[in-house]
């Protein structure tokens, strides 16, 4: 990266507005304060939009009820039929079920007594359709431990600012951001990264003319270079 990190940061906070409804997990603890809402909002949130998440969730909500006593005596099929409108539905509806009876069983009913646990991070990790970006997406929102949650918009960014390696995998992208930006809140430079990646930096057809932060960009420099050698042969 050829800016140090607070230009990054600052440059990004000037130009991206966060709004809540954009990021379910946000939204959900704004609304709820509830770390059990959390994870099952962020569990809704993979392999689908944010929005169709949040909109799977508040029918999960108002027809069974987002709490582990709720969501283990449900019948399966009812929860399913609250989660069609996102994708892996069924899957997601089985896992909410499994995981609802462990947090009864084995933490009676209370996530925080998992969440206050030596360490909370590797028992999340124990339940099946909980991994890395979940379980960090949790104890960022919910607690402000230091965790940096990683997604496609975040690896692609990183990748292209020159942050990592292109090879870079999940632990190495989320040690070297949480390391160059200590000085910053996490859960924003989280969301501001988000909304870059969505907003300018695309997968296809990035914007990088446009891009507030394209002279802290790698990728930006080899294109233009590439560009200005096009033009000039």
């Amino acid at each position: 990266m050829k800016c140090a990190p607070e230009i990054v940061y600052h440059k990004l906070s000037a130009i991206y507005t966060i709004k809540e409804e954009d990021y379910i997990a946000y939204y959900v603890w704004l609304k709820t304060r509830n770390c059990f809402k959390v994870l099952v909002a962020t569990i809704l949130s993979q392999n689908s939009t944010d929005k169709s998440a949040l909109k799977a969730y508040l029918e999960l909500e108002k027809k069974v009820g987002v709490t582990p006593e709720k969501l283990s005596d449900a019948d399966l099929s009812n929860i399913e039929n609250a989660l069609k409108i996102s994708g892996l539905y069924k899957t997601k509806a089985k896992r909410l079920k499994i995981i609802s009876k462990i947090i009864l069983e084995k933490y009676n009913g209370l996530i925080d007594n998992l969440l206050n646990s030596s360490n909370p991070r590797e028992e999340l990790l124990k339940f099946e359709g909980i991994g890395e970006k979940t379980a960090d997406v949790v104890l960022l929102t919910c607690r402000g431990y230091e965790v940096f949650p990683i997604d496609t918009h975040i690896t692609r960014v990183s990748k292209r600012l020159g942050i990592v390696p292109m090879n870079a995998k999940y632990e190495l992208i989320s040690s070297t951001l949480k390391e160059l930006f200590s000085a910053y809140d996490l859960l924003q430079l989280h969301h501001l990264l988000i909304a870059h990646g969505r907003q300018t930096c695309k997968a296809r057809k990035p914007l990088c003319n446009s891009c507030i932060i394209k002279e802290c960009c790698e990728y930006y420099s080899h294109r233009d270079g590439e560009a200005r050698k096009s033009n000039t042969s």
